[in-house]
């Protein structure tokens, strides 16, 4: 067995890892502000050339599901400790502010739409059921309502002075209260 010196692989994979993740955060920047993403401008702010970025992603779509995935990742870390209000103020905050990323997932077909919400969903099940057992969400409620939940803001979204950040915020506070146990007691 001869003594080599080690391999270059281990350098790449981090360097690998590396650029994608400075892809991921300037991916993040371009979705929650620019209409139209385009992989060049990512590459920009990322400081690495294109054909870095198109190894990684080969479309924006694909860019897109890793954008969401790694915010996903991130909100599975917060489900357990976090209050379920918080983590559903943070979901509802993410589709006001990633406007474009939310446009790229409305152009997938119907089914994939369906299979990310449920991913969605699934995740903040805990948090929901372990509100509603502590009397914080409403006990006639489900978390399959919040499919529901998320459409209605999507269309107040899409639909005019919601698109500012005042009254989105408003309305944001409205469903959280709306989910509040009790509410359905109010006249």
């Amino acid at each position: 067995m001869r003594a080599g010196r080690p391999s270059s692989a281990v350098p790449r994979r981090v360097d690998a890892r590396r650029n994608r993740e400075a892809i991921l955060r300037a991916a993040d920047e371009v979705f929650s502000e620019e209409a139209d993403v385009a992989l060049d401008e990512v590459a920009r702010r990322a400081g690495l050339g294109r054909a870095t970025v198109y190894r990684h992603f080969p479309d924006r779509t694909a860019l897109a599901f890793a954008v969401a995935a790694h915010h996903l990742t991130a909100l599975k870390g917060l489900v357990r400790d976090e209050p379920f209000r918080e983590l559903l103020w943070r979901v509802l905050a993410m589709q006001a502010r990633r406007r474009p990323l939310v446009r790229v997932f409305r152009e997938l077909p119907e089914r994939s739409q369906r299979q990310y919400t449920h991913a969605l969903i699934a995740l903040l099940r805990p948090a929901f059921e372990r509100a509603q057992r502590e009397g914080g969400v409403r006990a006639d409620l489900e978390p399959a309502d919040l499919a529901l939940l998320f459409e209605m803001h999507e269309a107040a979204l899409a639909a005019g002075p919601a698109r500012r950040a005042e009254p989105a915020e408003r309305l944001v506070r409205v469903f959280l209260d709306g989910l509040a146990a009790g509410a359905h007691d109010r006249s």
